[in-house]
């Protein structure tokens, strides 16, 4: 969506939001209302929509609603505006009930390496909050470093606050943290987050993380134990073959160890006590490491390196090697899930980050709590003291900016609740939303009071204060769209501009639904409307596909005279007409049609029309003249016979199966069965109301409805009773 009028979605279907029950001149009237309303919304919601440019984005909310469209500001602090062309204004949403917003894939984008690369001059600065700047130092001065940035523009923050510096060339792409990223983390009774992070206090629970996982990645775990340490992290899901196994038993029959091609290797981490095992194995072969960890009782923290492509797995303890293990599937198995397990003491995982990898091995090599590395490997166990354009000093020694690969401060980090925030140019922004700039910007204020400027354009992903997803309220409706699946309300559309409006339950707004084919509104199913939807003993079917409940009148040269409670007394064309239900009956086999539907030689003149069926399946087969409620009047064979009206429960014309017009703009399912194609329509909160072809006006209560429908009825005819001529027989002379 842009700027222009013209180029945001508005009603254009020509619908009168009004009840069927206006006058015109109440009618003409509401209409325009509406539509004043409607160019105010609009324009309104203009003011902050992104620009055309801007890229879209896949938005998962709360409540577990997922759709697209792109960012933009809103004038209220704690709130984002998305979007959408599915709606005529821009959706406001608190930042409160935003899980995550993402342009890209997780396993897509710049892929960088870990390894040693050419220098750009161009490093990031990790902050103690969980923020990253990247960009060049214009100033390090009485502990204030200036920095002039690709998202940002020139930012500066105090040099205590750094953690890490590392040379842009060599920065690895991250993925997640686990401090913006609780909502992936599927987790059984024992774990639970907390400040510190995500802790288990019950054996034998796991968590599985569902993060779409790369083929070469590198995760920075670090996790606490309170007693005996038996902590697991495998790749893959649990099943019952083991964790990232997917295999049933294996018969060894025989003693026989050799390997099976149906064999999946199993990788995994394995903290016992005061060892820790990288294990890659199958049922018949394995490739372990072991190494220790009695010199950090109670706390394990690991690099770990993982190629799935060529089955590898590394572990790192201070930067240097303490496990390489390998072996290859016959076709690679490529896992996209994790999971952790804790079968003994209590655990608190305080650190878990995601990164790519590009699949180089990193020199092993011991690194200290502060230091600084550079490009030819060599570690000096300061850091920087001064800082100019192209130079820097530490432990009173000038070197060139070139140098420098990374350097750590021993700062610790303390990630607290805020909008993380990742920037085209690799920078990272945490903090609260302020509002917007007179440039449409989001305000973004960080944890020192700092506001940052942050243009949508640059936004790659944007994860919300919220830290898990919410099931819906179970009389909740869904928006269902390509794309959308998006839970809330239906409204009256007309405060919006619109027919319809729709209320997300994670959105501030009401916004109009632009009237474009695709979208499905699925009713909630709640107790009460379960009451109010049995089924009737009567059910009206047309040749259209269209379905009416209710009470059969009469059938007469004229036409069908039909009573329901959504349209009153209707009379029906009998060529409109496929079949008609006046109670229940037992259902033709599959077998019947063929003989139901023959046409002898005999008949091709007089065809039968129709076919009457009793409660118990018996049919008759005739040309039915009329019918009242105590008698039907069926011709058979020339002969007119009369039949008790209760010995009929069901009425099939018979004949072409081309159906009438199917066209329509808007089609209702309910929970009895029915469907009723509505070229208007209008909703109050209580009732949908709108025209049908050959019914007039229905009024549906919302109770009853199943699904609302934008767009024409389906083509497909369903059961149809289509007249087979028999074959006529071979003649010799």
């Amino acid at each position: 969506m842009n700027d222009n009028l013209q180029d945001i979605p508005v009603r254009s279907d020509g619908v009168e939001p009004a009840g069927l029950r206006q006058t015109v001149a109440d009618r003409l009237t509401s209409a325009a209302c509406a539509l004043v309303v409607g160019v105010l919304f609009l324009l309104i919601g203009s003011v902050g929509n992104a620009s055309a440019d801007d890229p879209g984005m896949r938005f998962l909310l709360v409540d577990g609603s997922k759709f697209d469209g792109t960012l933009s500001a809103a004038e209220e602090s704690g709130r984002l505006r998305i979007n959408s062309t599915r709606f005529a204004q821009p959706i406001e949403i608190s930042t409160e009930s935003l899980l995550e917003a993402r342009r890209e894939p997780l396993n897509s984008g710049s892929v960088v390496g870990d390894g040693l690369d050419t220098s750009t001059n161009t490093f990031a600065f990790l902050l103690n909050d969980g923020s990253r700047f990247v960009g060049n130092v214009a100033s390090w001065l009485d502990g204030v470093i200036a920095l002039e940035t690709e998202d940002l523009g020139r930012v500066s923050f105090a040099a205590q606050r750094v953690v890490r510096i590392v040379d842009q060339a060599s920065m690895p792409h991250q993925i997640l943290a686990l401090s913006d990223a609780r909502y992936r983390f599927r987790r059984e009774t024992g774990w639970s987050f907390t400040e510190q992070g995500m802790a288990c206090t019950v054996p034998e629970s796991t968590a599985v993380a569902g993060i779409d996982l790369p083929d070469r990645f590198r995760i920075r775990i670090e996790v606490d134990c309170e007693g005996t340490a038996d902590f697991e992290l495998s790749l893959g899901d649990r099943s019952p073959g083991g964790a990232g196994q997917g295999g049933a038993r294996v018969d060894r029959r025989g003693g026989s160890i050799s390997r099976l091609p149906t064999e999946r290797f199993v990788t995994r981490v394995e903290w016992f006590g005061e060892s820790v095992s990288l294990v890659r194995s199958n049922a018949s072969v394995s490739d372990a490491g072991v190494f220790d960890v009695t010199d950090s009782p109670g706390r394990l923290e690991l690099d770990l390196y993982c190629d799935q492509v060529t089955g590898r797995l590394l572990a790192y303890r201070d930067g240097v090697l303490q496990a390489d293990v390998s072996l290859v599937d016959e076709e690679p198995v490529v896992r996209r899930e994790l999971t952790l397990i804790n079968r003994g003491d209590p655990v608190q995982l305080t650190s878990f980050e995601l990164f790519h990898w590009d699949g180089q091995a990193p020199p092993s090599q011991f690194l200290p709590d502060r230091f600084t590395l550079f490009r030819d490997g060599s570690i000096v166990d300061q850091v920087a003291e001064e800082w100019d354009a192209d130079r820097f000093r530490v432990d009173g020694t000038w070197h060139a900016i070139d140098d420098l690969a990374r350097m750590e401060f021993a700062v610790a980090t303390h990630v607290t609740s805020a909008c993380d925030v990742s920037l085209s140019g690799g920078s990272r922004v945490r903090g609260q939303v302020e509002g917007r700039d007179p440039d449409g910007a989001i305000l973004v204020r960080d944890g020192t009071g700092t506001v940052l400027a942050v243009a949508t354009s640059r936004v790659t992903r944007w994860v919300g204060r919220s830290e898990d997803v919410t099931a819906p309220p179970v009389d909740a409706s869904q928006f269902q769209a390509d794309g959308v699946s998006l839970w809330g309300r239906l409204l009256d559309g007309r405060d919006v501009g619109a027919t319809f409006g729709w209320r997300c339950l994670s959105g501030e707004n009401d916004v109009g639904i632009s009237a474009t084919d695709g979208v499905t509104i699925r009713f909630a199913s709640t107790s009460d409307s379960d009451a109010e939807s049995v089924p009737e003993p009567g059910m009206l079917e047309l040749r259209c596909g269209d379905r009416l409940p209710g009470q059969l009148i009469s059938i007469q040269p004229n036409g069908v005279r039909f009573q329901s409670d959504w349209c009153g007394e209707v009379l029906v064309a009998l060529g409109e007409v496929r079949r008609i239900r006046t109670g229940p009956a037992v259902a033709a086999g599959e077998t019947d049609a063929p003989w139901l539907t023959r046409l002898p030689r005999r008949m091709a003149d007089s065809p039968p029309t129709h076919l009457l069926v009793s409660p118990n399946g018996d049919v008759l087969r005739g040309r039915l003249l009329s019918m009242d409620e105590d008698t039907a009047r069926i011709e058979i064979r020339g002969r007119t016979r009369l039949i008790n009206r209760s010995s009929v429960a069901e009425v099939i014309w018979l004949g072409p199966s081309d159906e009438g017009s199917t066209a329509c703009r808007y089609v209702i399912t309910t929970r009895d069965g029915a469907r009723l194609g509505l070229q208007t329509a209008g909703f109050d909160g209580r009732e949908l109301s709108g025209r049908q072809t050959e019914l007039g006006n229905c009024r549906v209560p919302a109770a009853a409805l199943e699904s609302l429908r934008f767009g024409t009825r389906d083509a497909s005819p369903g059961e149809t009773w289509d007249l087979v001529p028999v074959k006529e027989p071979k003649t010799f002379e």
